[in-house]
Protein backbone atom coordinates (compact mmCIF):
# COMPACT_ATOMS: atom_id res chain seq x y z
CA UNK A 1 0.00 0.00 0.00
CA UNK A 2 1.57 3.22 -1.29
CA UNK A 3 2.13 6.36 1.56
CA UNK A 4 -1.14 8.44 -0.14
CA UNK A 5 -3.25 5.27 0.15
CA UNK A 6 -2.57 5.06 3.57
CA UNK A 7 -2.49 8.36 4.86
CA UNK A 8 -5.89 8.26 3.76
CA UNK A 9 -7.40 6.32 6.40
CA UNK A 10 -6.55 8.55 9.43
CA UNK A 11 -6.35 12.08 9.86
CA UNK A 12 -5.14 13.58 13.00
CA UNK A 13 -4.92 12.58 16.85
CA UNK A 14 -7.90 14.95 18.40
CA UNK A 15 -6.55 13.86 21.71
CA UNK A 16 -4.74 11.62 24.41
CA UNK A 17 -6.84 10.75 27.10
CA UNK A 18 -5.15 9.80 30.31
CA UNK A 19 -7.75 8.34 33.42
CA UNK A 20 -7.08 9.91 36.97
CA UNK A 21 -8.33 9.17 40.35
CA UNK A 22 -9.18 13.08 41.46
CA UNK A 23 -10.02 15.32 38.75
CA UNK A 24 -9.81 18.23 40.55
CA UNK A 25 -5.99 17.76 41.80
CA UNK A 26 -4.88 16.70 38.50
CA UNK A 27 -6.55 19.50 36.44
CA UNK A 28 -4.55 21.72 38.81
CA UNK A 29 -1.40 20.35 38.58
CA UNK A 30 -1.34 20.64 35.02
CA UNK A 31 -1.85 24.17 34.73
CA UNK A 32 0.22 25.45 37.25
CA UNK A 33 3.80 22.74 36.81
CA UNK A 34 3.33 22.62 32.96
CA UNK A 35 0.99 25.40 31.59
CA UNK A 36 -1.98 23.96 30.29
CA UNK A 37 -4.68 25.77 30.26
CA UNK A 38 -8.04 24.22 31.41
CA UNK A 39 -10.60 24.12 29.26
CA UNK A 40 -14.52 22.37 28.67
CA UNK A 41 -15.48 19.79 31.28
CA UNK A 42 -18.61 17.29 31.02
CA UNK A 43 -19.64 14.30 32.03
CA UNK A 44 -19.20 10.97 29.80
CA UNK A 45 -22.59 8.05 30.08
CA UNK A 46 -24.86 6.44 28.50
CA UNK A 47 -25.87 3.10 26.11
CA UNK A 48 -23.40 4.52 24.28
CA UNK A 49 -20.61 5.01 26.34
CA UNK A 50 -21.04 1.65 28.06
CA UNK A 51 -21.08 0.04 25.00
CA UNK A 52 -18.09 2.39 23.78
CA UNK A 53 -16.21 0.93 26.71
CA UNK A 54 -17.11 -2.61 26.47
CA UNK A 55 -18.73 -2.20 30.08
CA UNK A 56 -21.85 -1.07 32.31
CA UNK A 57 -22.79 1.67 34.16
CA UNK A 58 -19.80 3.85 32.90
CA UNK A 59 -19.86 7.33 33.67
CA UNK A 60 -17.07 9.98 33.27
CA UNK A 61 -16.09 13.19 34.36
CA UNK A 62 -13.81 14.17 31.54
CA UNK A 63 -11.87 17.76 32.06
CA UNK A 64 -10.11 18.92 28.48
CA UNK A 65 -6.85 20.84 29.09
CA UNK A 66 -5.25 22.83 26.17
CA UNK A 67 -1.65 23.32 25.38
CA UNK A 68 -0.80 25.09 21.94
CA UNK A 69 -2.86 23.73 19.88
CA UNK A 70 -3.22 20.34 21.21
CA UNK A 71 -6.00 18.90 23.62
CA UNK A 72 -5.41 16.46 26.62
CA UNK A 73 -8.22 15.03 28.42
CA UNK A 74 -8.65 13.92 31.83
CA UNK A 75 -11.54 10.97 32.77
CA UNK A 76 -12.09 10.14 36.03
CA UNK A 77 -14.79 7.15 36.67
CA UNK A 78 -17.67 8.20 39.11
CA UNK A 79 -20.02 5.33 40.50
CA UNK A 80 -16.90 3.68 41.90
CA UNK A 81 -19.07 0.84 44.03
CA UNK A 82 -20.72 -0.05 40.96
CA UNK A 83 -17.08 -0.72 39.46
CA UNK A 84 -16.41 -3.03 42.24
CA UNK A 85 -19.63 -4.66 42.14
CA UNK A 86 -19.02 -5.37 38.44
CA UNK A 87 -14.87 -6.33 38.61
CA UNK A 88 -14.11 -2.74 37.16
CA UNK A 89 -12.25 -1.15 39.91
CA UNK A 90 -9.23 0.37 38.53
CA UNK A 91 -5.62 -0.73 39.39
CA UNK A 92 -3.10 1.85 40.57
CA UNK A 93 0.45 2.68 38.27
CA UNK A 94 2.80 0.33 39.82
CA UNK A 95 5.52 2.36 42.08
CA UNK A 96 8.05 0.39 40.66
CA UNK A 97 7.00 0.74 36.82
CA UNK A 98 9.92 1.25 34.60
CA UNK A 99 10.94 2.75 31.53
CA UNK A 100 10.86 -0.33 29.44
CA UNK A 101 7.68 -1.37 30.61
CA UNK A 102 5.51 -2.61 28.10
CA UNK A 103 2.24 -0.57 30.11
CA UNK A 104 4.53 2.59 29.55
CA UNK A 105 2.95 5.45 27.93
CA UNK A 106 3.50 8.97 28.20
CA UNK A 107 2.81 12.38 26.43
CA UNK A 108 6.27 14.64 25.49
CA UNK A 109 5.58 18.75 26.45
CA UNK A 110 7.81 20.74 23.98
CA UNK A 111 9.34 23.41 25.83
CA UNK A 112 11.22 26.13 24.44
CA UNK A 113 13.98 26.45 27.53
CA UNK A 114 14.16 22.74 29.58
CA UNK A 115 16.14 24.33 32.40
CA UNK A 116 13.35 27.28 33.11
CA UNK A 117 10.02 24.95 32.08
CA UNK A 118 12.14 21.72 34.36
CA UNK A 119 12.27 24.36 37.31
CA UNK A 120 9.03 25.66 36.91
CA UNK A 121 7.56 22.46 39.10
CA UNK A 122 8.36 19.27 37.18
CA UNK A 123 11.45 19.02 39.55
CA UNK A 124 9.44 18.96 42.74
CA UNK A 125 7.76 15.32 40.62
CA UNK A 126 9.18 11.89 41.20
CA UNK A 127 11.72 11.82 38.88
CA UNK A 128 12.28 8.98 36.27
CA UNK A 129 15.41 11.13 34.40
CA UNK A 130 18.42 12.29 36.77
CA UNK A 131 18.16 15.71 35.36
CA UNK A 132 17.65 17.33 31.96
CA UNK A 133 19.56 14.94 29.45
CA UNK A 134 20.91 16.26 26.10
CA UNK A 135 21.64 13.66 23.55
CA UNK A 136 25.12 13.39 21.47
CA UNK A 137 26.40 14.60 18.64
CA UNK A 138 26.92 11.18 17.23
CA UNK A 139 23.50 10.33 17.76
CA UNK A 140 22.30 12.49 14.57
CA UNK A 141 18.82 11.86 14.57
CA UNK A 142 18.47 13.04 17.86
CA UNK A 143 21.32 15.01 18.74
CA UNK A 144 21.26 17.88 20.75
CA UNK A 145 17.71 17.32 21.40
CA UNK A 146 17.51 17.77 25.24
CA UNK A 147 14.53 15.92 27.26
CA UNK A 148 13.45 15.39 30.89
CA UNK A 149 10.90 12.37 32.61
CA UNK A 150 9.27 12.23 35.64
CA UNK A 151 5.88 11.28 37.13
CA UNK A 152 2.68 13.43 37.41
CA UNK A 153 0.92 13.60 40.63
CA UNK A 154 -0.99 9.84 40.06
CA UNK A 155 2.44 8.08 38.62
CA UNK A 156 1.63 9.09 34.69
CA UNK A 157 5.25 9.35 32.98
CA UNK A 158 5.52 12.91 31.28
CA UNK A 159 8.49 14.16 29.11
CA UNK A 160 9.88 17.36 28.66
CA UNK A 161 11.75 18.31 25.59
CA UNK A 162 13.26 21.07 23.60
CA UNK A 163 14.42 20.61 19.94
CA UNK A 164 17.55 22.45 18.57
CA UNK A 165 16.73 24.26 15.53
CA UNK A 166 17.10 21.88 12.66
CA UNK A 167 15.00 19.09 14.32
CA UNK A 168 11.21 19.17 15.03
CA UNK A 169 8.35 20.77 13.26
CA UNK A 170 8.68 24.30 12.67
CA UNK A 171 5.67 25.23 15.01
CA UNK A 172 8.11 24.15 17.67
CA UNK A 173 10.44 27.19 16.84
CA UNK A 174 7.91 29.96 16.47
CA UNK A 175 9.59 32.49 18.91
CA UNK A 176 6.11 33.57 20.74
CA UNK A 177 7.70 33.69 24.09
CA UNK A 178 5.78 31.01 25.06
CA UNK A 179 7.46 28.29 27.48
CA UNK A 180 5.52 25.68 27.48
CA UNK A 181 4.77 25.22 23.55
CA UNK A 182 2.70 21.75 23.21
CA UNK A 183 2.25 18.09 22.78
CA UNK A 184 4.54 16.63 20.32
CA UNK A 185 3.51 13.03 20.92
CA UNK A 186 2.32 9.89 23.25
CA UNK A 187 5.26 7.32 23.27
CA UNK A 188 3.96 3.91 24.19
CA UNK A 189 6.28 0.65 24.96
CA UNK A 190 6.02 -2.35 22.02
CA UNK A 191 7.30 -5.55 22.20
CA UNK A 192 7.90 -6.05 18.42
CA UNK A 193 8.25 -2.83 16.31
CA UNK A 194 7.85 -4.99 12.77
CA UNK A 195 4.31 -6.16 14.52
CA UNK A 196 3.57 -2.60 16.14
CA UNK A 197 4.37 -0.73 12.53
CA UNK A 198 1.81 -3.26 10.72
CA UNK A 199 -0.71 -2.11 13.34
CA UNK A 200 -0.27 1.67 13.43
CA UNK A 201 1.55 1.90 9.30
CA UNK A 202 -0.37 -0.97 7.89
CA UNK A 203 -3.38 -1.02 9.29
CA UNK A 204 -4.21 2.18 10.36
CA UNK A 205 -2.02 4.15 8.31
CA UNK A 206 0.17 6.45 10.17
CA UNK A 207 3.00 7.50 8.10
CA UNK A 208 6.60 6.34 9.29
CA UNK A 209 8.41 9.26 9.56
CA UNK A 210 11.69 8.22 10.98
CA UNK A 211 13.49 5.09 12.88
CA UNK A 212 16.92 4.67 15.31
CA UNK A 213 18.50 3.56 18.09
CA UNK A 214 18.98 5.40 21.16
CA UNK A 215 21.84 4.06 23.60
CA UNK A 216 24.54 5.12 25.89
CA UNK A 217 25.20 7.30 29.10
CA UNK A 218 22.98 10.08 28.54
CA UNK A 219 19.95 7.64 27.71
CA UNK A 220 20.31 5.34 30.86
CA UNK A 221 19.96 8.91 33.12
CA UNK A 222 16.98 9.89 30.70
CA UNK A 223 15.42 6.37 31.46
CA UNK A 224 16.38 6.05 34.64
CA UNK A 225 17.88 2.42 33.16
CA UNK A 226 21.27 0.60 32.56
CA UNK A 227 22.72 -0.65 29.76
CA UNK A 228 19.60 0.77 27.72
CA UNK A 229 19.44 0.39 24.07
CA UNK A 230 16.17 1.17 22.55
CA UNK A 231 14.51 1.17 19.07
CA UNK A 232 12.57 4.33 18.70
CA UNK A 233 10.35 4.61 15.29
CA UNK A 234 8.26 8.15 15.18
CA UNK A 235 4.96 8.06 13.15
CA UNK A 236 2.24 10.42 12.32
CA UNK A 237 -1.10 10.90 10.74
CA UNK A 238 -0.16 14.05 9.02
CA UNK A 239 3.11 16.12 9.48
CA UNK A 240 2.01 18.80 12.10
CA UNK A 241 0.04 16.90 14.73
CA UNK A 242 0.27 14.35 17.26
CA UNK A 243 2.63 11.80 16.45
CA UNK A 244 3.01 8.15 17.76
CA UNK A 245 6.51 6.75 19.06
CA UNK A 246 6.80 3.43 19.15
CA UNK A 247 9.51 2.51 22.02
CA UNK A 248 11.27 -1.29 21.87
CA UNK A 249 13.78 -1.59 24.51
CA UNK A 250 16.34 -4.09 23.29
CA UNK A 251 18.00 -3.28 26.32
CA UNK A 252 18.11 -4.03 29.84
CA UNK A 253 16.84 -7.33 28.73
CA UNK A 254 15.20 -8.46 32.08
CA UNK A 255 11.59 -9.06 31.95
CA UNK A 256 9.27 -5.91 30.33
CA UNK A 257 6.59 -6.17 32.57
CA UNK A 258 3.00 -6.43 29.93
CA UNK A 259 -0.43 -5.37 31.59
CA UNK A 260 -2.51 -8.09 31.96
CA UNK A 261 -6.02 -7.60 31.51
CA UNK A 262 -5.81 -4.56 30.90
CA UNK A 263 -9.40 -2.21 32.56
CA UNK A 264 -10.32 0.71 31.05
CA UNK A 265 -10.60 2.17 34.44
CA UNK A 266 -7.00 1.18 35.62
CA UNK A 267 -4.89 4.46 35.90
CA UNK A 268 -2.20 3.46 33.17
CA UNK A 269 -4.97 3.50 30.85
CA UNK A 270 -4.56 6.15 28.13
CA UNK A 271 -6.42 6.67 25.20
CA UNK A 272 -5.36 8.10 21.36
CA UNK A 273 -8.38 9.22 20.18
CA UNK A 274 -7.74 9.10 16.38
CA UNK A 275 -9.46 10.28 13.30
CA UNK A 276 -10.13 8.25 10.50
CA UNK A 277 -11.90 8.91 7.50
CA UNK A 278 -13.92 5.42 6.46
CA UNK A 279 -14.22 3.50 9.91
CA UNK A 280 -16.69 0.93 8.38
CA UNK A 281 -13.75 0.30 5.85
CA UNK A 282 -11.36 0.43 8.58
CA UNK A 283 -12.80 -1.82 10.91
CA UNK A 284 -12.73 -4.73 8.59
CA UNK A 285 -9.50 -4.38 7.91
CA UNK A 286 -8.86 -5.01 11.85
CA UNK A 287 -11.47 -7.80 11.66
CA UNK A 288 -9.27 -9.30 9.59
CA UNK A 289 -5.61 -8.98 10.47
CA UNK A 290 -3.52 -11.82 11.78
CA UNK A 291 -2.46 -8.99 14.91
CA UNK A 292 -2.96 -9.85 18.43
CA UNK A 293 -5.96 -7.23 19.28
CA UNK A 294 -9.09 -6.55 20.74
CA UNK A 295 -12.08 -3.97 19.29
CA UNK A 296 -15.47 -3.32 20.16
CA UNK A 297 -18.13 -2.17 17.83
CA UNK A 298 -18.98 0.41 15.72
CA UNK A 299 -20.94 3.13 18.29
CA UNK A 300 -23.24 6.07 17.40
CA UNK A 301 -22.23 9.19 19.45
CA UNK A 302 -23.40 12.85 20.27
CA UNK A 303 -21.77 14.25 17.82
CA UNK A 304 -20.40 16.88 20.86
CA UNK A 305 -18.15 14.27 22.57
CA UNK A 306 -15.56 14.79 20.14
CA UNK A 307 -17.15 16.47 16.84
CA UNK A 308 -17.94 12.64 15.47
CA UNK A 309 -20.50 10.35 14.61
CA UNK A 310 -19.18 7.00 15.23
CA UNK A 311 -16.46 5.48 17.55
CA UNK A 312 -14.94 2.25 18.42
CA UNK A 313 -12.56 1.30 20.96
CA UNK A 314 -9.47 -0.78 19.69
CA UNK A 315 -6.04 -1.62 21.85
CA UNK A 316 -3.09 -2.45 19.85
CA UNK A 317 -0.94 -5.31 19.88
CA UNK A 318 0.37 -4.60 23.19
CA UNK A 319 -2.71 -3.88 24.75
CA UNK A 320 -2.35 -0.05 24.33
CA UNK A 321 -5.86 1.75 23.77
CA UNK A 322 -6.90 3.98 21.24
CA UNK A 323 -10.75 4.95 20.36
CA UNK A 324 -11.05 5.80 16.47
CA UNK A 325 -13.86 7.83 15.26
CA UNK A 326 -15.32 9.23 12.30
CA UNK A 327 -16.49 12.96 11.78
Amino acid sequence: MSNTQQHSMSNKIVSIAQTTKNLDDQVKWYCENLGFQAGKREILKGNWFDELLGMQNAVVDKAKLHLGEEELELWEFQNIESLKQNNYQGEMIPADSKSNDLWFQHICIVVSDIEEAFTKGANKAVQISSRPQTLPEWNTGAANIKAVKFKGIHGHPLELLNFPKDKGDDRWHNDNGDLYLGIDHTAIGVSDTKRSLQFYNGILGLDILGQGTNYGTEQDEMDGLKNTKVLISTLRPNPHGIGIELLDYQLPNQERRPRINPKPTDLNEWRIILSVNNLSELYGKIATSNLPQSFGSIVSIPDSTWGARKACRLRDPDGHALILIEE
